[in-house]
């Protein structure tokens, strides 16, 4: 920065020291103002608000001691101007008494013109330097306030207002370099994200808010968690440098349907918390933070479970697991569920536990950013009402006809992300628009299931070893690469069955099959949900009225009811249905049959 002329205030009584000292200070480059007692001294001060003070402490009127206190109470902290004392007076009570009095230097008269000289660049030095302080922290406070505009622009998401979820974010510093953000999708799933970047404050901040386009284009549009994961790993792997990662949590709850699927890279466990405040269900990290890996080394793969009793999902990034009391000591999970268990109703829990963090804390700030998010997994008992579900609506009149046929062979396989492509045909259908996320876990799962089992002969026991799951998925990425034969077909048909209208699906790879009568059998033993290799089979049988296999098990037929039509004179449909917990297909039994539907 170039240096300006200063303005400097010279208050003396005696002429010639007035004009000795105007010399200097004009040889210097600077602009001298003068006073010749205390009070004209305070008025100039006032008027001209110079950089510096020279300031003789003999003076008629007012001296100089008493005009410095008064220049120091018009300052009041606001700004810093350099007053030197300039007096005969050279006793060291005298210098003590000025430099009590407010005055930075004290010079003996007669003063050399060398002396005036060198206090004038010093002070010029001190005087640029605050300046430069001065424009950086104007620049900090308007790029925090720009920062914090768009902060809240990007993150303040009609979801995150949703009734269904509660949630807090304390930040270390000014901006939090965690991220929430939440989201309706098309069927009523809700999809929630939790990011936690590297670092804290604005770098963290901006490191993360590449996110939130994506997460809530993609949700909008309906595209399933794994692509989404992928997509936001790809964003971020493009333009962080190596030493940037942010550690992610993305959950979609269908409430209608009772399930729950999440990935997590990096972050604590994902918690199934039910009402009693016990831990049902945990979702730990299996997948490293997005940003590291590239597209061929990452994986989507997410869990999916179904619950059947109402409780809570508890996200949250390391920091409340990390927050330390006076003596070091963590919350930990357990600390987090002591804090949880102390309520019975579940915003009045979340305020427990959003006190008791602060209360852990004891007043001192978070040494990481915390942030936390639970969600509402309520749950519809059995009862009797006039339309299945709120998944099954009353049709008027008879149902248009459609059917749709695709074929994928190795080669689009390879590199199409068909579940979320075959989504966009479907949704076009007005009658299969409301359904996107139920018919998403479908296909999804007898796609996978066609592709990994069918066509790339994956062992699914491999998933029960110890670190099994990234075992599989990586033989999943070397195979699906190396894949140069094979096809899958899928066909879909909307048509009317009796007061009923449905959609079948059907699946069918020219892969070898699979024991599908004793995976049945097994998944009818224990429900398949506790054998991770098969709880897709269980999961797509809840949701569908019938379930059918055929061949050497390398077929499938999904049928799942979409509306019940009302008769032809208007009346209400003739046949009352019982919603199932879970299901929105009337008895939720979800027949298997073993028979060639295709």
């Amino acid at each position: 920065m170039q240096d300006r002329p200063l303005k400097i205030l010279i208050a003396d009584d005696t002429p010639t020291n007035i004009k000795q000292m105007e010399v200097v200070v004009r040889r210097l480059g600077h602009e001298p103002v003068v006073a010749t007692d205390g009070l004209q001294a305070i008025a100039v001060y006032e008027r001209e608000a110079p950089d510096m003070v020279f300031m003789d402490i003999n003076m008629p009127r007012l001296d100089g001691i008493s005009a410095v206190r008064r220049i120091r109470e018009i300052d009041a902290g606001s700004k810093w101007t350099p007053i030197v004392f300039v007096s005969a007076l050279d006793g060291i009570e005298d210098i003590v008494k000025g430099i009590e009095a407010g005055g930075d230097d004290y010079i003996v008269k007669p003063a050399s013109l060398s002396m005036l000289r060198a206090r004038i660049n010093g002070y010029s030095r001190l005087l640029r330097l605050q300046r430069e302080l001065e424009i950086r922290r104007e620049q900090s406070e308007e790029q925090a306030q720009l920062g914090a505009h768009v902060m809240d622009r990007l993150t303040d998401a009609e979801g995150l207002r949703d009734p269904i979820q509660q949630h807090f974010n304390i930040p270390a510093e000014t901006f939090s370099g965690d991220l929430l953000c939440a989201a309706r999708a098309p069927g009523d799933v809700f999809s929630v994200m939790l990011a936690d970047a590297t670092g804290h404050g604005l770098p963290a901040a901006l490191t993360a808010l590449p996110l939130t386009q994506a997460f809530y284009s993609m949700t909008a549009k309906g595209f399933p968690l794994s692509s989404i994961a992928e997509e936001l790993n790809r964003k971020l792997k493009a333009i962080l440098p190596p030493d940037r990662f942010v550690a992610a949590t993305l959950a979609s709850v269908d409430v209608r349907n009772q399930t729950v699927e999440v990935w997590n890279g990096g972050n604590p466990a994902a918690l199934f918390v039910t009402q009693e405040g016990m831990v049902a269900m945990r979702w730990i990290s299996r997948h490293p933070p997005l940003g590291i890996l590239t597209d061929g080394q990452f994986s989507g793969a997410t869990d999916t479970a179904v619950f059947n009793e109402p409780g809570e999902l508890l996200l949250c990034s390391d920091g409340l697991i990390e927050a330390e009391n006076h003596d070091g000591t963590w919350l930990n999970e357990e600390g987090v569920m002591r804090l949880l268990g102390q309520g019975t109703e579940r915003r009045l829990r979340f305020d427990n536990l959003r006190r008791g963090v602060d209360g852990h804390l004891g007043g001192r700030p978070a040494r990481d950013d915390i942030s936390c998010m639970m969600v509402a997994l309520p749950v519809e008992r059995r009862r009797k009402h006039r339309v299945a579900s709120p998944g099954i609506v009353e049709h008027k009149g008879e149902v248009q006809a459609w059917r749709m046929e695709l074929s994928y062979g190795a080669g689009e396989l390879r590199y199409i992300d068909v579940v979320p492509a075959v989504l966009g045909f479907l949704t076009q259908v007005n009658i299969l628009r409301n359904h996107q996320g139920t018919l998403f876990l479908i296909v999804s799962e007898l796609f996978s299931n066609a592709l990994d089992y069918g066509l790339l002969g994956l062992d699914s026991s491999t998933k029960d070893w110890i670190g099994g799951f990234d075992i599989y998925m990586q033989q999943r990425a070397e195979r699906l690469s190396a894949l140069r034969s094979g096809r899958i077909d899928l066909a879909f048909e909307v048509h009317q069955q009796g007061r009923h209208a449905v959609l079948d699906i059907c699946v069918s790879d020219t892969g070898p099959g699979f024991a599908y009568r004793g995976v049945l059998a097994d998944s009818e033993r224990d429900e398949g949900l506790q054998r991770p290799q098969w709880r897709g089979i269980p999961l797509v049988k809840s949701l569908c009225s019938e379930l059918v296999y055929s061949g050497s098990g390398n077929k499938v037929r999904a049928r799942y009811i979409l509306s019940e039509i009302a008769a032809a004179d208007g009346t209400e449909p003739l046949k009352e249905v019982v919603a199932a917990p879970w299901g929105n297909q009337g008895s939720g039994d979800g027949m298997i049959l073993f028979e060639d539907p295709c």
